[in-house]
């Protein structure tokens, strides 16, 4: 389309009197779209190019009062409500741990030293990464689609080469931070979305690559992350591409390709559970602890027994009733209450209403979160908040599940509450992001497809 400079004038004139500088380019664009348009109407009313181009300069206005009158619409939109979800969320799980001071036993100092930086050092800064990444422009992520893959490749690689061996992964150590596989999983949605979006470009073959990519995904998961990283993945990357092709973002048709690669999938995860031994192993034992919650109690069916039973003697309000024939251990472990079994402890030492009404809170987070992310404008606005929405959706469904004592899988974190310090701080970034959409995304404008 070919844009005259008297155009160009009449759309930077306009943008001089709009405030929000991220605005400038799609208000230009529709002005110049604008004045197109009339031009070419007068054009075939049989006007001549200077005349037509003249009379759709006329129409449109003083530039000046057309670009203040934008200046009061084109303002970023924060969405204050999720915000203070969001705040409060983290807020309370700050409380929490304070609470959890109290089930540090007396003497321990390696702890209590642990439990400080936590509330004194990962706290501020976890909250200091969330208004960075708040004040991110979230394009970054579609503009250069490689940069967060390569970065966690990187960080593996070092993991590998310089970590700790722990758990069965290796952890990377960086002074009080320790990047734990379980934390870094829950980047890779993230990751995947900006190739998607990228992929984009090349219609159906590229939706097909976006499939395979996946797999792969999840192949370096299982070897270098876990099964859980493994699972939040699949969700997020799974209903993304059902939206994608549902929404034909990627051209019409899909349905063919979409069953084909989810078959893929299936068979990746399939092949993984049948041939990967450590989650064969762990799958076959855990499984029977589900469907026989009294079978081997002093083995795989320690951590479910105990579970289980402090649910089971939990009240509406306040501390449970005694546990008689199992010792609680578990959920009076000061580690393990602060990221893996905290709904457990709040439930039997506060009530169901306590830990319901947190479940409750990130419900309410998540819908609206929904709400808003399916009325952006943008593609790749709908993508990036759709990923990061099904990514914490995943881990709440995890951490409740293994809460219950249906512990399938070692759980991630449950989002803003739980202190594991490192997953802390990728929620917190991710939910930054997140926002980031939320407040300027009704400006974004995706790339044509070529």
């Amino acid at each position: 389309m070919n844009v005259s400079d008297a155009f160009h004038r009449y759309a930077e004139k306009v943008c001089e009197q709009i405030r929000w500088k991220k605005a400038h380019p799609a208000v230009a664009q529709e002005i110049e779209d604008h004045l197109t348009d009339q031009k070419n109407a007068y054009l075939a009313a049989g006007d001549s190019e200077s005349i037509a181009e003249e009379k759709a300069l006329l129409q449109m206005g003083d530039p000046i009062s057309v670009g203040t009158a934008l200046d009061q619409t084109h303002k970023p939109a924060p969405q204050w409500g999720i915000i203070g979800l969001v705040l409060l969320l983290f807020v309370l799980g700050g409380i929490i741990q304070v609470l959890l001071l109290k089930t540090i036993p007396a003497g321990n100092d390696a702890l209590a030293t642990r439990s400080a930086q936590v509330l004194f050092i990962f706290l501020p800064l976890s909250l200091a990464t969330f208004v960075g990444m708040y004040f991110l422009d979230f394009s970054f992520f579609g503009k250069h689609p490689y940069v967060l893959p390569l970065g966690l490749l990187m960080v593996d690689l070092a993991a590998h080469l310089f970590g700790v061996f722990y758990g069965g992964k290796r952890w990377l150590i960086l002074g009080s931070f320790a990047l734990s596989p379980l934390a870094l999983s829950l980047l890779f949605p993230l990751a995947f979305c900006g190739l998607f979006y990228r992929l984009r470009s090349q219609g159906r073959k590229g939706y097909l690559i976006s499939g395979v990519l996946a797999a792969v995904f999840c192949l370096f998961l299982s070897y270098c992350h876990t099964f859980s990283g493994v699972l939040t993945f699949v969700f997020s990357a799974g209903i993304l591409m059902l939206i994608a092709a549902k929404k034909e973002w990627f051209g019409k048709k899909n349905q063919t390709i979409l069953l084909l690669l989810f078959l893929l999938v299936v068979v990746c995860l399939i092949v993984l559970l049948m041939f990967y031994a450590p989650f064969r192993y762990q799958f076959a034992f855990r499984a029977r602890t589900i469907f026989l919650p009294n079978s081997d109690v002093a083995g795989d069916g320690y951590v479910p027994a105990q579970l289980r039973a402090a649910i089971s003697h939990s009240v509406f309000l306040g501390k449970g009733k005694d546990i008689v024939g199992i010792s609680p251990i578990l959920i009076e472990i000061p580690g393990m209450l602060r990221s893996d079994y905290l709904l457990t402890y709040l439930t039997y030492h506060y009530g169901w209403a306590v830990s319901g009404g947190l479940v409750l809170l990130l419900a309410v987070f998540l819908g609206l979160g929904f709400r808003k992310a399916l009325k952006q404008k943008s593609i790749f606005g709908q993508m990036v908040s759709l990923t990061i929405l099904c990514t914490f959706m995943a881990e709440i469904l995890l951490y409740i599940l293994a809460n219950l004592g249906l512990w399938l899988i070692a759980p991630i974190a449950l989002p803003f509450l739980s202190y594991g310090t490192m997953q802390l701080l990728f929620n917190m970034a991710l939910a930054g992001v997140l926002l980031s959409v939320f407040r300027t995304g009704e400006v974004y404008r995706d790339t044509a497809p070529h």
